[in-house]
């Protein structure tokens, strides 16, 4: 009986921890912007998501898209997104939920100084969550806010802060999704190229909360000089 008892205490434990959202990760991104002329691009960027502090993966996704430039402090863009995410928090969990999205995007930027610029970004999307062992197939209507100041340190270096705010509407309720805050370093490789790296502060629903590490790399591709977004 005692045995018994401890190997139902065991799977509780083992179950619970399975569910608990990990408090840390790392996501990797890459960026490749491919500029066609002075006021279209290509967006693309594909990112791989990290189960904790572990090397298995909680999410990979690729987001390609279209964007216009309508001045020098404006821009719009409209895409598709693929995502494929864990069905749970255990890394014996094989099963990842696929997700489709649609997404526009409202892009203005400008430059406050010398060495200073600010961006803010306005996002919608539409999410279609396909069916998986464990939750029905399902969709949803997200809205991203984010708000960012760049500060140019060098010809090489500079530093972004960045806060962005999410509302998902899904079965009738406009509920608050996440809350993003990130400090992000970046390393200007060359004229075509950068790298950088950072910490997000990531608060979910319910004040469960994450500490991420962002590593990024972004190579433009030009058929036309002009300036490209992040």
């Amino acid at each position: 009986m005692k045995r018994y008892l401890l190997t139902f205490l065991f799977a509780v434990c083992t179950l619970a921890a399975s569910s608990q959202r990990p408090a840390e990760g790392l996501w990797i991104t890459v960026n490749v912007p491919v500029v066609f002329s002075e006021k279209w691009q290509m967006h693309n960027d594909a990112s791989y998501r990290t189960l904790g502090s572990s090397a298995h993966a909680l999410q990979y996704l690729y987001r390609p898209g279209i964007r216009y430039t309508l001045n020098n402090s404006a821009s719009i863009a409209a895409g598709v997104a693929f995502f494929a995410t864990r069905t749970s928090f255990s890394s014996n969990n094989t099963e990842f939920g696929k997700e489709f999205r649609t997404w526009q995007e409202l892009l203005l930027q400008k430059q406050a100084a010398e060495k200073w610029q600010w961006q803010a970004r306005v996002r919608t999307e539409q999410r279609f969550f396909r069916e998986t062992s464990q939750k029905p197939a399902v969709n949803a209507h997200r809205l991203r806010l984010r708000g960012s100041i760049i500060r140019k340190l060098n010809d090489k270096w500079s530093v972004q802060l960045s806060e962005e705010y999410m509302r998902q509407l899904s079965a009738h309720r406009f509920d608050f999704d996440q809350n993003r805050i990130i400090l992000t370093g970046h390393y200007r490789i060359s004229t075509t190229a950068q790298l950088y790296a950072g910490y997000m502060y990531l608060l979910w629903p319910k004040a469960s909360h994450q500490h991420i590490v962002t590593i990024g790399f972004q190579k433009n591709i030009a058929f036309h000089e002009t300036n490209t977004h992040n």
